[in-house]
């Protein structure tokens, strides 16, 4: 019964002492904007999710979920075209009249913050949109969501990419 309680003890002792390892994140900043100098930060899972579910509700073709994280009105930055557009949720709506379905296929999000000014997450996905008319039309992109200081999407920038 002394050896249990001796060797009762010394276990208890030995686990006490086992170091507690606590993680901590630490804001690291890396890269650079060349022209500003500014330092790139990781940004949040949070922005990731809000532009996941826009992403989602683009293939749903639900106009109204697109843009219940931005603002009244998005402007827009096509891969083909050289000047930003100004999108409402009715401009939306008349795009998807054009279409049976949307398929969107997300390979990967990467949030990142410029410095703590500008929130972004990029994000690249394989697109296929049928038409009603027949036609597919298949694409790659590289997209940038920017969010302003109110937390809502207030910019997307696209650039096709062959993959």
């Amino acid at each position: 019964m002394k050896k249990g309680i001796v060797l009762l003890m010394v276990m208890i002792s030995v686990l006490s002492c086992k170091n507690q390892v606590k993680e901590v994140q630490v804001d690291k900043k890396a890269g650079e904007w060349v022209s500003s100098g500014t330092k790139f930060l990781m940004g949040s899972d949070e922005q990731v999710e809000v532009v996941r579910s826009l992403i989602s509700n683009y293939a749903a073709m639900y106009a109204e979920g697109v843009f219940a994280n931005t603002r009244d009105s998005l402007r827009f930055f096509p891969f083909n075209s050289e000047e930003p557009v100004m999108m409402t949720s009715n401009d939306l709506k008349e795009m998807f009249s054009q279409y049976d379905s949307i398929i969107s296929d997300p390979i990967y999000f990467l949030p990142y913050e410029l410095d703590g000014v500008r929130k972004i997450v990029e994000v690249g996905s394989n697109e296929t949109k049928y038409k009603k008319d027949g036609t597919v039309e298949e694409d790659f992109f590289l997209e940038k969501f920017i969010f302003g200081e109110d937390g809502k999407i207030h910019t997307v920038r696209q650039w096709r990419a062959a993959w």
